[in-house]
């Protein structure tokens, strides 16, 4: 099930391809602060959204994760970012998403220091129960971002073995810039994966290129997510521009991740 980034301004355009080849949205208007703060502007954006009459649990949100610290040790800012992590969990049932992408956002310089894992593991999962309480159906994915290493989300999916509307959104090219090796992340993760982000980069830094452009090894990528059974999950294509969304598609074809769909798409888009 493959996702693209929907354009407010190309609406019409992401719409129609959307439509025609049964793709996902993953709405990423509304991370930004600058939205959240306009009353107006953000009632507009929710309003056109709807408008489109999307299938019900079809799409995802990305949301908030702009200085977002649930887990920090001032109250203050804590209940700052619960109550901003809460309203991307309102707009997505306004949206009638199935689920929204929260990052970890956990610094690994502290992570050789128990008491910052700790005070992480236990206080992102309250703000998770939280948001869990105040929600109807609506799934949290959590993101790896600056995660050095599968083990922290894997100890905090733990915590929640059990709750279906509780796993991880693996982000392939943030994972491909960490030390961790790609085997190790889909090994530890996979029983928990729901949802990833694909994209691609130079092994350097966070590129957002669209896939085949860069230097992920995706052949690789794809026998890993075979060999874990991750084909059916949603897959979100993480770039923005519909050119490149057409050159990661005629890329994945010649891979064959995707086969026949990823070739109709492809065809289409041309």
């Amino acid at each position: 099930m493959l996702e693209i980034i929907p354009k407010w301004d190309e609406l019409e355009r992401y719409t129609e391809l959307a439509q025609e080849r049964q793709l996902g949205f993953e709405y990423n208007d509304f991370f930004m602060p600058s939205l959240l703060d306009d009353k107006t502007a953000l009632a507009e954006r929710i309003r056109g959204y709807q408008s489109l009459m999307r299938p019900a649990g079809r799409d995802t949100l990305h949301g908030v994760f702009f200085d977002m610290i649930p887990f920090s040790l001032d109250e203050g800012i804590r209940n700052h970012s619960v109550a901003r992590m809460q309203r991307s969990m309102e707009i997505a049932e306004q949206l009638q998403c199935r689920g929204v992408v929260f990052h970890t956002n956990i610094n690994p310089q502290f992570l050789n220091q128990d008491w910052y894992f700790k005070n992480w593991l236990e206080l992102t999962a309250k703000a998770i129960e939280t948001l869990l309480s105040t929600s109807r159906d609506t799934r949290i994915y959590m993101e790896n971002m600056f995660d050095d290493s599968p083990e922290p989300l894997r100890a905090l999916m733990e915590l929640f073995s059990g709750e279906v509307r509780v796993g991880v959104c693996l982000d392939v090219g943030h994972m491909m810039l960490m030390q961790s090796k790609p085997d190790e992340w889909f090994g530890q993760l996979s029983p928990y994966i729901m949802h990833l982000h694909i994209n691609d980069n130079h092994l350097v830094y966070d590129e957002h290129l669209a896939v085949g452009a860069g230097n992920i090894p995706w052949e690789f990528v794809s026998a890993l997510l075979k060999k874990y059974g991750l084909l059916d999950k949603s897959i979100l294509l993480e770039v923005k521009e519909l050119a490149a969304i057409t050159q990661s598609l005629t890329f994945l074809e010649k891979i064959s991740i995707f086969n026949d769909e990823v070739r109709q798409i492809s065809t289409h888009t041309n």
